[in-house]
């Protein structure tokens, strides 16, 4: 165990890959724990090694220096409107994920300067999304990513700061949406988003930008601390949104959820949750015609 969390350490930035000895693996634990809080023993106690366990992230939480950064952790885009291509993963349709993808966009150009829309194209766009397996590559104009997924659990995805654009997903994940099984791929996404608009981990747990997966969040949003993080970079207001391409059903009007939708019309969801519920829910709620 002691080998694989001196590894883990120096993958996401707590020790240095230069020096080695039982004192820097020691400060290494320390400046994680303090990092995040736990109890401070510089030992890898049950705590320290539970949270090591948890799926996250696979970006490091430091960029090589003493001080972790947060705000900038690499710069930022030059311009306020990007463009994102998405290469679609095998769980959910692919519908459902370029709707999900647009939502965790939204979540950042609702309260910045930034707005976003598709592109037809990987060498047409600023981010480009694929899903890959292990020693995987990305969009058809990817060479092989230098950093290799673990397989189920582990690390989920990892995103590229500006001005690169690149956000992989594990393909081993079962990515869901809507539900506490599996991964929540829209929780997932708007994180990795937020390292391709030039984010850094948070430690404050319960942000976006927490390192590690809590789980799914009915109704999630961004944290104050994300807020704070976008603002830093791109400024404060709303941006001009998502410009998405229609759905490859979009002349049907139909609700795709497998039980009835009233129920939740019933109960106020389709105002509450209207970016689900117009995926799922469409007809009942009256959304179909955003989708023409």
């Amino acid at each position: 165990m002691e080998i694989i969390s001196q590894k883990y350490l120096g993958q996401y930035g707590y020790i240095s890959s230069t020096r080695s000895g039982n004192h820097d693996v020691a400060t290494a634990i320390t400046r994680f724990q303090e990092y995040f809080g736990l109890p401070v023993s510089g030992e890898l106690d049950d705590a320290t090694i539970g949270l090591m366990k948890m799926p996250r992230c696979g970006v490091s939480d430091s960029n090589g220096e003493t001080r972790m950064r947060r705000y900038n952790a690499a710069g930022k885009w030059a311009k306020s409107h990007l463009t994102y291509y998405v290469q679609p993963g095998d769980d959910l349709s692919h519908d459902q994920q370029r709707r999900i993808f647009s939502r965790a966009l939204k979540f950042w150009a609702d309260v910045s300067g930034l707005s976003f829309s598709a592109a037809n194209s990987a060498s047409d766009a600023d981010i480009k999304i694929s899903f890959g397996r292990s020693s995987h590559g990305g969009t058809n104009v990817e060479g092989t990513c230098p950093y290799p997924f673990d397989g189920t659990g582990g690390v989920l995805a990892h995103a590229y700061f500006p001005e690169d654009g690149r956000a992989h997903f594990d393909e081993d994940e079962t990515y869901t949406h809507g539900t506490a099984s599996g991964t929540n791929l829209l929780w997932v996404a708007t994180h990795e988003f937020g390292h391709s608009l030039g984010l850094g981990h948070s430690n404050v747990n319960g942000a976006i930008m927490y390192p590690y997966y809590t789980g799914y969040v009915e109704g999630m949003q961004l944290h104050s601390d994300d807020i704070a993080g976008i603002q830093y970079l791109y400024g404060s207001g709303s941006g001009g949104g998502v410009q998405t391409p229609a759905p490859t059903d979009s002349g049907n009007c139909l609700d795709r959820l497998d039980t009835s939708c009233a129920p939740y019309k019933d109960a106020g969801y389709c105002q509450k949750y209207p970016e689900d519920m117009k995926y799922w829910c469409g007809k009942t709620c009256s959304f179909c015609k955003l989708y023409i």
